[in-house]
């Protein structure tokens, strides 16, 4: 994680009307995660590209249900109620001021992937958007504030020696983990010990890499052990001199034996990204793009031997928005997910933590990707075909066939359109972007990528292809409509 300093008042970059961004690329997305370190880092609910120098209309909040990255944002509607809270800034460190804002809003900006959304937010959420927002038109809470006053070092402290630290074992492996591993540190939690899968090969030249959780472990000064088998006897032996009050895991990627999870003096939680019992399983948030749902979640379990099947602490859902991709999905979940392990955490030490049995009934599984499942049927509804795609972006992308090339789809859009043309017929092209026939409706293609080239608008795709292709086809021909 790279960690940026934060520009302070008096600088002048805050005062000036950041630019608007033409186009969402690889070095805005690299912004945008730069700026989610940073502010995590330095324990924020919202950062704005000016902040760490950067004049662009770039956002990131997260005030408690997950990260938000917005590109461009807008207020296009606010409550007539107001309040009046206090307000503080990483810009301006050790003051607060009250300030009164809407309570409500509506703002309209571009994803990380460019994608267009809509964030509806109140409370805690609608005033970050709002200060974050003034930011980007050199605006400072300042400038709103009715009083501003310094917060004394030592009622900011005024808590930090009190009591004994909470310890914690963690076991995390890939860059889902790396909030919650963050979350637990910034909040004061003793991480002991963290443990993740041993360094895989990756790459052609099969170079060796070891798993985010341990390049975040090793930024953060926190002892790892790496392991293929976290039975092992060692393994097992070195949590238990440990002694943890708690044991967290967070898509570790091995079953957690029972002499672990009998170890922690209070519990041993998991973070797992679905409503469960649905969605039991290593690949929830995939499975959930592409089965097309539209509310998602976090639960936070007690572990079981059983895998995913243990009591529920609690759960914090999320929507999942018509156009949002695995990729940003996945991000935001991971940050409710720190979030909703350190307030399980504490209704566990404050002894109000649920515990409620999952209905196995209910259950569904998630399974890992299986061969074929990316290849697209155009005999299917296109609502269908739209979710295949959002769910396998940004990897491994859905695929087709054009006269026998294999060509990958990255992104689309549903049309109130039908269509009674064959399924994979290019019914026409609208500004850079091409109209195809499904089983059932008529989706709209954006952007595409030829097999050994750099993804392209359909436009652009098509400009150089043979005269008469008329259109997309599966690995055994054109699909038929579903039904047939």
């Amino acid at each position: 994680m790279t960690v940026l300093p934060i520009r302070e008042f008096g600088d002048p970059v805050l005062r000036r009307k950041a630019r608007r961004v033409l186009r969402v690329n690889n070095g805005v997305r690299e912004t945008l995660d730069l700026m989610l370190d940073t502010m995590r880092a330095a324990s924020g609910a919202g950062l704005a590209a000016p902040q760490i120098g950067v004049s662009r209309r770039l956002v990131v909040i997260d005030a408690g249900q997950g990260p938000y990255f917005l590109v461009n944002p807008e207020i296009v509607a606010r409550s007539a109620e107001n309040e009046s809270a206090w307000e503080g800034c990483l810009s301006w460190p050790g003051y607060v001021g009250e300030v009164e804002r809407a309570c409500k809003v509506s703002v309209k900006a571009l994803d990380r992937d460019g994608h267009e959304m809509w964030v509806e937010g109140e409370g805690l959420l609608a005033r970050a958007l709002q200060h974050e927002i003034d930011h980007l038109d050199g605006i400072l809470y300042i400038d709103r504030a009715t009083l501003v006053k310094e917060v004394p070092q030592e009622e900011a402290d005024e808590t930090a020696g009190e009591g004994e630290r909470v310890s914690a074992v963690f076991m995390g492996s890939p860059e889902f983990a790396v909030p919650s591993l963050e979350e637990l540190v910034n909040s004061g939690v003793e991480v002991k010990l963290v443990v993740t899968q041993p360094d895989r090969p990756v790459g052609r030249k099969q170079i060796l890499k070891a798993t985010s959780v341990k390049e975040a472990a090793a930024r953060l000064g926190i002892p790892v052990l790496e392991c293929a088998s976290v039975s092992h006897p060692d393994i097992v032996a070195k949590i238990r001199e440990i002694a943890p009050d708690f044991v967290t895991v967070v898509a570790f990627g091995q079953r957690v034996p029972r002499e672990i999870l009998e170890l922690p003096r209070f519990a041993c939680l998991n973070v797992h990204p679905s409503l469960l019992p649905k969605y039991r399983g290593g690949n929830p948030v995939q499975r959930a793009v592409m089965a097309g749902d539209r509310i998602t979640g976090v639960s936070i379990i007690y572990m079981s031997e059983k895998m995913d099947a243990g009591d529920i602490c609690l759960q914090k859902t999320l929507e999942i928005g018509p156009d949002e991709t695995y990729g940003t999905l996945e991000k935001r979940l991971a940050g409710l997910g720190a979030h909703s392990l350190l307030e399980a955490m504490s209704a566990v030490l404050s002894g109000t933590a649920a515990r409620t049995p999952q209905d196995g009934s209910k259950a569904s599984r998630a399974p890992h990707l299986q061969k074929g499942e990316e290849i697209i049927s155009w005999g299917a509804a296109a609502r269908s075909i739209h979710a295949l795609v959002r769910g396998l972006s940004p990897k491994p992308g859905a695929v087709t066939l054009w006269d026998g090339a294999r060509i990958k789809i990255w992104e689309t859009r549903l049309m109130t359109l039908e269509s009674n043309e064959k399924p994979g017929s290019v019914l026409g092209i609208e500004g850079d972007s091409g109209l195809v026939s499904c089983g059932e409706g008529v989706l709209r293609v954006l952007f595409v990528q030829p097999e050994g080239k750099k993804p392209m608008s359909f436009r652009a795709f098509l400009a150089g292809r043979a005269k008469g292709s008329s259109g997309f086809k599966c690995k055994d021909g054109v699909g038929t409509r579903e039904g047939e």
